[in-house]
């Protein structure tokens, strides 16, 4: 049996709510993402802690879902 460490969308937001962006446990990750970039365009003060956060989950070295990634991406070219 292989273990696979994965970073899925639960993940991610759940990294998103410690840092203190407000979504909810119930939202998409597509809703998600034009959350946290509203929240950033209107809070910029808040985009080094979700940089920093997305740089933790890439540097993990655990599988990353292809559109966390690209959320990721996303997030880390603001």
């Amino acid at each position: 049996m292989m273990i696979v460490d994965l970073i899925d969308e639960v993940d991610f937001k759940e990294k998103m709510l410690g840092i203190g962006a407000p979504l909810k446990d119930c939202q998409t990750l597509a809703e998600v993402s034009e959350v946290l970039i509203a929240w950033l365009d209107e809070n910029p003060e808040h985009l080094p802690k979700v940089k920093s956060a997305c740089e933790e989950l890439d540097a993990t070295g655990a599988t990353i879902l292809p559109d966390v990634h690209d959320v990721i991406k996303q997030l880390l070219q603001k």
